[in-house]
Parts: C-alpha cells; sequence; structure tokens
C-alpha cells in the first residue's frame, strides 16, 4: 500500500518545518519564514487546487496579505505567529477594503491553531472570514491530504519530497 508511505512523507516533513520554524524563530533565524511563504503558496494550491499567487511578487510587503487568489476569490495571511491579536491586526488593515467578496484565510505555518478556531473576532471591514473553516494549520491540511485519495496523494508526496528535501 502507497497511501500510508505518501501520507508518512508528507506529514513528517511538514512536521519537520514546522518545527524548524519555531527553533530558528526563537534565534531570530528568519529565512524558514520567507521561503514558507513561497512553499505554503505552492503547497496549497497542490492540495486545494486553488491558484494562490504571492502578493509580494507584484508589490513588497502588502499589509496583511500574502497570497491571493483571484479565480476563488481568497485573501491568505501567512504567518508563524498563530494569535487573535496577529489575525485581528490582519482583518483591521486597510488593505483588506480593496477585496471586498473575497474570503480572508489565515494559514499557521508553525503553531496549532484549533484553539483559536473557537474565538471570535473584530471585522472592521467585514470580509468574509469563518475562524472555523479559514484559519488553517498543518493538521486541517494534513487531515484534508489523508482523505484524497492515491493520485492526489502521490502528486502531494512527489511535490513536498522535491521541494523538502531530507538531505
Amino acid at each position: 500500500m502507497n497511501t500510508p508511505n505518501y501520507f508518512n512523507v508528507i506529514e513528517e516533513r511538514i512536521n519537520l518545518l514546522a518545527l524548524r520554524i519555531i527553533s530558528r524563530g526563537r534565534l531570530n533565524i528568519l529565512d524558514f519564514h520567507v521561503h514558507s511563504e513561497n512553499f505554503y503558496q505552492c503547497f496549497l494550491n497542490e492540495v486545494n487546487g486553488w491558484q494562490v499567487t504571492n502578493e509580494n511578487d507584484v508589490k513588497q510587503n502588502v499589509e496583511a496579505i500574502d497570497l491571493v487568489d483571484h479565480t476563488n476569490k481568497l485573501i491568505l495571511q501567512v504567518s508563524a505567529t498563530a494569535s487573535k491579536q496577529k489575525i485581528e491586526s490582519s482583518l483591521s488593515k486597510d488593505t483588506i477594503k480593496n477585496y471586498k467578496g473575497y474570503t480572508f484565510k489565515f494559514v499557521s505555518i508553525a503553531r496549532d491553531t484549533d484553539e483559536l478556531r473557537k474565538e471570535t473576532f473584530k471585522n472592521p471591514h467585514g470580509i468574509s472570514f469563518n475562524p472555523a473553516s479559514d484559519i488553517i494549520d498543518k493538521n486541517s491540511i494534513l487531515s484534508k491530504i489523508r482523505g484524497l485519495n492515491i493520485n492526489d496523494q502521490e502528486r502531494i508526496y512527489k511535490f513536498v519530497k522535491k521541494e523538502l528535501v531530507n538531505e
């Protein structure tokens, strides 16, 4: 059976990336934070069939928005910091007003967000945002991958293996 093998490699590499982001962040070595934005752009496209692009390729350091999918009307904030304050800060930025009709998604690349999904958030610009479904972390992504068919898991496995090389 290949499905468990595909999932095991994906799960191991994603969890290792998260641990390294946390550890290196404590040492103020932030290169994985920056590179993870590009990784998650492609990774989320592979997992969800989105067409996410990196907003920093268009304009450097856009407030509250890292990735955009104009086809599916999504804006994503990718962060190693997973807190209510971080999400509310993103939701309050004026740049959000430029995305009426879009859904805001918060992607935690290092920390679990189970408790955060239960929170109520200030959303001054009224952008579509449901914490239960729009706060994404490694566990929610891995859970989705686990439920995919073998062909999709194999495609994601090949991407992860190529991108997160274990030397």
